[in-house]
């Protein structure tokens, strides 16, 4: 017999939750002009980048470069899959744009309801960042270490409307798209393979 209390059920809640608030087993850091950018590496095959606020593409890369660099001095990543949480993509503000640019080009986002014209919008920012190779000058960072992204993976997807989202504001000044409905913003994760293997 089960017995379900209040108890019972935080503690399960507890157990199941524990994997997820885990610390990371190793953390570099560099400087930037915004703060310290982190890179944690979780047991199993798992990464997070950490950044200390939005960050351009150059910073970024320059840090990625020199986080893996300390992270895996032996020039590969230790499994032939793994993952990595770059945090939100309004924190990359270069790829925010990208994103909302993409969303315009694509036949995968309506932009007059912000709605992906089939499927759900986690899935259609997913296949517009894979589809539009966003993070393009990324790949010869992971290339470094004989691994390449394979896909991106998102949740949490925000939509903003051109000329009342501060985050659109660069697409804004073209006035033709004023009201057009964009994604700019999720959670997104990154999984790495190898190519060497």
């Amino acid at each position: 017999m089960i017995v379900r209390t209040p108890a019972a059920r935080i503690a399960l809640l507890w157990l199941l939750l524990a994997p997820l608030a885990a610390a990371a087993e190793t953390t570099f850091s560099v400087a930037s002009p915004t703060g310290p950018i982190t890179l944690e590496l979780y047991e199993g095959d798992s990464m997070r980048l950490r950044l200390a606020g939005p960050t351009d593409l150059a910073t970024s890369t320059r840090a990625l470069s020199e986080l893996l660099a300390h992270a895996f001095p032996q020039g590969a990543l230790p499994n032939a899959s793994m993952s990595i949480g770059v945090g939100r993509i309004i924190e990359h503000p270069w790829l925010s744009e990208q994103l909302a640019i993409a969303a315009l080009r694509s036949s995968r986002w309506n932009a007059d309801t912000g709605k992906p014209q089939s499927g759900n919008d986690n899935l259609a920012v997913m296949q517009l960042i894979d589809d539009r190779k966003l993070l393009g000058a990324w790949v010869p960072i992971f290339g470094r270490y004989g691994a390449t992204i394979r896909n991106a993976s998102v949740e949490k997807v925000l939509v903003g409307r051109v000329g009342e989202t501060g985050e659109l504001e660069a697409i804004a000044k073209d006035r033709s798209l004023l009201g057009k409905k964009l994604p700019f913003d999720a959670i997104l994760w990154l999984r790495l393979e190898g190519t060497n293997r």
